[in-house]
């Protein structure tokens, strides 16, 4: 006989500007005997439609187990349902998910010699962003397209992109446009035309568009990033996107200097869905040693680096990358939402680079801002004032510590969820009388990683004054010295190579000083 014990729903919280509602939900018992194998479907409950679906599956001991047939990545396998399991005698479990905006569920069954049991297991959703106009991908996978391509329903995403580390062998054997994007099923997208520079000191992702011939040591990755840059796109192909993947890295300085970055990967390889296996990161300057520690430090301070960044007066919105395959992170699990119009990529991609969107390694949190979306620059002339009328649409299911507003790096105003709640689900009308940057968050309470949404920032500008924060200025140019003697260190001809970028952002640096608006 194969027992199939009750499959519970992981509940969620939604919380919508004034309302809170606890959704909760639970599959249903079915025991049957037969042959020795169990069969699972999983379905959305309210229409019945069969969802593909992200799968765990463990015996006794704990072990992770492969379903026969099924795509496997790290302990995890791909039902495009159903689930179907031969395996030994004996007591096995499961995890299921179909991305953020449904319910997880968990069951488990008992194998015998002679047993064979099926069931279907509903899976309440909980948000449809899509319908809001808002559309998930994930800039960092590392397994084929055709793979990747095949996740992508059962992580709920519309984009995803593969990044090569290395060159293809026979590029020209393949047609420019079919590498560029690969539909998936349901109108989906696998971006598959983009280079990784892994190389020492590097970091940098550029999306669409791959190097003419292999990439030497020598050759300054600020070099290849305008070689990028400048190259001419073909007719009807999408623009190239510079993006920054390790914040932490030696030239990111000289990347800020040179104006050419699209986007930023705040939540990245760093962090991981288990808080292991993550990406190795060592950054070269470290603002508070003391300040940032524990398994949430990498997150932490990379977020640190990125106000930075804005505190500089640099206009750069922030993106997300899992680092699929080589992390034990599933796709999606750090992604990045898109608000767009019309359902392209083009139009995925520009509302990336104007940061119309939110990042986010778990809550769904969707914000307007005197009904604007995120990226939207508010002006008051003279010595006015800005009201902000902040409303949020948010789906949790891990607990949150709390909800916060940040403006130009210090917290405008934070609440718990429960005290949220209770004050009607409204944050207080806030008032702004200088110029700066704003962006909303949650964070979770998970201590083995660090585990957030944040929206792109908004940009408010008061007066005819900038903000551009001396302190954050000599951050940069900290940083860019001890670059410099990194390279200087260099063989040649990378050091004469990367000279001239060095020079140029010294300059930039300093006159970025000279215009300070704030200490």
């Amino acid at each position: 006989m194969a027992c199939i014990a009750r499959a519970q729903t992981t509940s969620r919280a939604v919380f919508c500007l004034f309302i809170m509602t606890l959704w909760l939900g639970t599959g249903r018992l079915a025991i049957a005997q037969g042959t020795g194998m169990v069969s699972i479907d999983f379905a959305e409950e309210k229409t019945g439609e069969l969802l593909s679906c992200r799968v765990r599956i463990l015996n006794a001991d704990g072990r992770e187990q492969r379903a026969r047939g099924a795509l496997y990545q790290k302990g995890w396998n791909l039902i495009e349902s159903p689930l179907r399991f031969k395996g030994r005698a004996g007591d096995y479990t499961y995890q299921a998910f179909h991305g953020p905006q449904f319910s997880a569920a968990s069951g488990g069954f008992t194998l015998d010699r002679k047993s064979e049991g099926a069931d279907i297991v509903h899976l309440p959703r909980h948000a449809d962003l899509a319908e809001e106009g808002w559309f998930g991908g994930d800039l960092l996978s590392h397994v084929p397209k055709a793979q990747t391509a095949r996740w992508l329903p059962a992580e709920d995403l519309k984009m995803a992109v593969v990044v090569s580390d290395t060159l293809p062998a026979s590029r020209s054997s393949e047609g420019t446009a079919a590498k560029r994007e690969a539909s998936g099923s349901s109108g989906r997208w696998v971006d598959n035309l983009s280079y990784h520079d892994a190389r020492p000191g590097s970091g940098l992702v550029l999306h669409h568009w791959m190097p003419p011939a292999e990439v030497p040591l020598s050759l300054p990755s600020s070099r290849l990033l305008v070689m990028a840059k400048e190259a001419e796109p073909a007719a009807g192909a999408l623009p190239v996107h510079a993006e920054i993947q390790r914040l932490w890295a030696r030239d990111v300085p000289i990347w800020l200097a040179s104006g050419r970055v699209d986007s930023i990967q705040i939540l990245s390889d760093h962090l991981t869905y288990d808080g292991k296996g993550s990406a190795q990161w060592k950054p070269i300057v470290d603002p508070a040693p003391k300040r940032f520690r524990g398994a949430r430090r990498a997150g932490r301070l990379v977020e640190y680096f990125y106000w930075q960044v804005l505190e500089a007066g640099l206009r750069i919105p922030p993106s997300a990358g899992s680092g699929f395959g080589r992390t034990p992170s599933p796709l999606g699990y750090n992604r990045v939402y898109a608000s767009i119009g019309s359902k392209t990529s083009h139009s995925w991609w520009n509302a990336v680079r104007q940061g119309r969107t939110f990042v986010t390694s778990g809550p769904l949190l969707r914000v307007r801002v005197n009904g604007q979306l995120p990226g939207h620059v508010f002006k008051a002339s003279g010595g006015g004032s800005i009201e902000l009328d902040i409303a949020l649409t948010l789906t949790v299911s891990d607990p949150v510590e709390y909800l916060d507003v940040i403006f130009n790096g210090d917290t405008l105003y934070q609440a718990r969820l429960d005290e949220y709640a209770k004050r009607g689900g409204k944050i207080p009308v806030q008032s702004i009388k200088e110029s700066g940057w704003m962006v909303v968050r949650v964070i979770t309470e998970r201590d083995h990683t660090y585990r957030i949404a944040t929206t792109a920032p908004y940009y408010l500008e008061v007066g005819d004054q900038p903000r551009i924060s001396r302190s954050a200025v000599e951050f940069f140019q900290t940083w860019l010295e001890r670059s410099a003697t990194q390279i200087a260190a260099l063989d040649e001809p990378a050091r004469s190579a990367a000279a001239p970028y060095v020079e140029a952002a010294r300059k930039f640096w300093q006159q970025r000083l000279a215009t300070a608006s704030v200490p």
